[in-house]
């Protein structure tokens, strides 16, 4: 029997790859890319709303206070109390002043006559403003002060006879001189009391 010949019915493969294929994929991903990048490139900015910004005024309220002035109406008789005191203390001031001149000015200035004069008149004021100071009307709030006002008033007294007799009956000027200092003293501690007596009289 004849043998008949095989056809080959499977054609034959190539071993060459097709590279062609490779590069359509990665092409359109970077065309696609590249599309994205323009078109939003191109695309209109967005609107950006404006946002203002409104400063709130200041408003200052300066609220002054009123002054507020207390008038306080004293009793007649602690008015003319003030006044009386008021005159005393200037009195006294007058005589401190004409004490240390009357000294100061013995024996240079003036002489023992003329001193002795001014001695005798200063003591006769002295005893003047005693009896004026225990003359005087004290409100009730104010009396226990005045007795340091009598008190000192008496003591100015005293001292201005002190300063005549050590001028007239004591030799040498170391009396005269010391009563001259407690003249002193007694006139600021009046001046003293005559305020104390005033403040306690007006505290009302």
């Amino acid at each position: 029997m004849a043998q008949v010949g095989r056809r080959t019915i499977f054609s034959r493969v190539s071993k060459q790859d097709p590279k062609h294929g490779r590069w359509i994929l990665p092409l359109v991903v970077l065309a696609l890319v590249a599309f994205t990048y323009t078109f939003v490139n191109n695309l209109p900015a967005a609107e950006t709303k404006a946002t203002t910004t409104v400063a709130a005024e200041s408003t200052t309220t300066t609220t002054e206070a009123a002054d507020e002035t207390t008038t306080t109406t004293l009793p007649e008789d602690v008015i003319a109390f003030v006044a009386e005191a008021d005159s005393l203390a200037a009195t006294a001031v007058d005589m401190r002043a004409r004490a240390d001149t009357i000294n100061a000015e013995y024996p240079d200035i003036t002489g023992y006559g003329a001193t002795r004069e001014l001695l005798s008149a200063l003591k006769a004021d002295a005893t003047a403003l005693r009896e004026e100071v225990e003359a005087v009307v004290v409100p009730p709030a104010a009396v226990e002060k005045w007795t340091d006002v009598t008190t000192a008033a008496a003591a100015m007294e005293k001292s201005a006879d002190d300063m005549l007799d050590g001028l007239v009956n004591t030799s040498g000027s170391d009396r005269r001189l010391a009563a001259l200092e407690d003249f002193n003293v007694a006139a600021a501690t009046f001046d003293q009391a005559l305020d104390a007596a005033k403040d306690a009289a007006t505290d009302l």
